[in-house]
C-alpha cells in the first residue's frame, strides 16, 4: 500500500500539463556539464542566443532559428515532447521544467537547451 501511495505521489509530482508549455519561449542557455569546455559553451550560447519557440493551444509550434523558421505540430506526453515538422519529420525530445517559466529540452543525453518564458 505504501508503494502505491508513493508511486501516485511521484506521478503527480512529474505530471506536466499541456497548458504549461503553451506560450512564447526565448533561449536562455545551453547546458552541457562535461561535454564541452567553457569556450565552446560560450560559442554555442552565442550561436543559439536568437532562438525562440512558440507553442500554441491548437497543437502547432514555431521554432525560430537565426535564419530559419521551423513550423509543425506538437504533443506533450509525460516527459516527452513530440514534434512533427511541416515536412513530416517527427522527433521526440525529453523535457523537464524546473519552474513554470523555465523549459529544459534534452538535445542529447545530458545536454540541454534552456528556454525562459518570454510572454
Amino acid at each position: 500500500m505504501k508503494n502505491i501511495i508513493l508511486l501516485s505521489l511521484l506521478c503527480f509530482h512529474w505530471t506536466f500539463q499541456t497548458s504549461d508549455i503553451v506560450g512564447k519561449w526565448s533561449f536562455a542557455k545551453y547546458e552541457s556539464p562535461t561535454k564541452f569546455d567553457e569556450q565552446t559553451k560560450a560559442a554555442l550560447n552565442n550561436a543559439f542566443s536568437k532562438f525562440s519557440l512558440e507553442f500554441r493551444n491548437d497543437g502547432t509550434y514555431d521554432f525560430n532559428k537565426v535564419r530559419k523558421k521551423e513550423t509543425g505540430t506538437w504533443k506533450a506526453t509525460g516527459e516527452v515532447l513530440t514534434t512533427t515538422t511541416s515536412n513530416g519529420v517527427t522527433e521526440e525530445i525529453k523535457f523537464l521544467q524546473k519552474h513554470k517559466d523555465t523549459l529544459r529540452l534534452e538535445i542529447e543525453e545530458g545536454d540541454y537547451m534552456v528556454f525562459y518564458r518570454s510572454e
